[in-house]
């Protein structure tokens, strides 16, 4: 049944006021808070652009700081999609023992997952890769097209997490599998190395990972010169709310059957 505007109102206070517990909870007592989540991209930009950065400078323009920032906006984009993912994939599950004491929506649980890493990211990476369009792109269209495809990457991961979540239900070996993918679409994406020096099998693959096209969105509204390709941003809102439809379908033919089994 659909909800009226006080449940949705109440539904949302929830998933606020969960995403807020986790982020207070994960950054309990740490001298920098949220701050961490960015030295993991800042970090494996730098040992990317140390083993890679002269090698495949000669793909962007004769470039380090050029690739430096195409490992940065990579990284941005996976980090995002597989902590959110992760996160929503247990949260149905983890949450079992609230869920049999108090009628709470179980979708409450990975949506605040998905939101939690959304302010995570918000106040950290994000700012960064619209002040990198603004500098580098020199074309105010593309730097308000930054959250148009973030928004594309947003409906991706909550349309996954929801139906991570609810196969977690079910199948409870699924975080060890979905490890094996996030590996997979970690190293088939050009995230440290440009396109070019792919294989023709890897190439073929790119146009079926989402995560591949959502860097390819972003990388050219950072620093994307002349006519904006705009199928890449198209395609990734595509994706998006398809994958957020199947995955929010999913979820709630599922959750019917999800008490018996928590």
């Amino acid at each position: 049944m659909p909800l009226g505007q006080t449940q949705r109102r109440r539904v949302f206070e929830l998933i606020r006021i969960s995403a807020l517990r986790s982020l207070k909870v994960r950054y309990r007592g740490s001298a920098l808070g949220v701050l961490w989540s960015l030295t993991n991209p800042l970090m494996l930009t730098a040992v990317y652009t140390a083993i890679f950065g002269t090698t495949f400078s000669q793909y962007y323009g004769g470039s380090i700081a050029r690739y430096v920032v195409s490992a940065f906006v990579g990284l941005a984009v996976v980090t995002f999609f597989l902590n959110a993912t992760n996160e929503a994939l247990t949260s149905v599950v983890s949450n079992g023992p609230l869920l049999n004491k108090m009628a709470i929506p179980p979708a409450i649980f990975p949506l605040s997952a998905i939101a939690a890493n959304l302010f995570q990211q918000a106040v950290t990476a994000l700012p960064i890769v619209l002040v990198m369009s603004i500098v580098l792109a020199h074309d105010p269209v593309r730097a308000l097209l930054v959250p148009v495809v973030l928004f594309a990457i947003l409906l991706l991961s909550t349309g996954v997490g929801l139906a991570l979540s609810a196969l977690f239900v079910f199948f409870r070996d699924l975080p060890y599998l979905w490890q094996i993918v996030g590996f997979i679409l970690w190293m088939t994406s050009p995230l440290f190395y440009p396109i070019e020096v792919a294989s023709g099998g890897v190439r073929r693959w790119f146009a079926f990972n989402p995560i591949a096209q959502d860097m390819s969105a972003l990388r050219e509204v950072v620093y994307g010169q002349g006519p904006i390709h705009f199928h890449f941003i198209w395609l990734g809102l595509v994706v998006g709310l398809v994958a957020l439809v199947l995955g929010g379908l999913f979820f709630r033919a599922t959750q019917s059957e999800f008490m018996d089994l928590l």
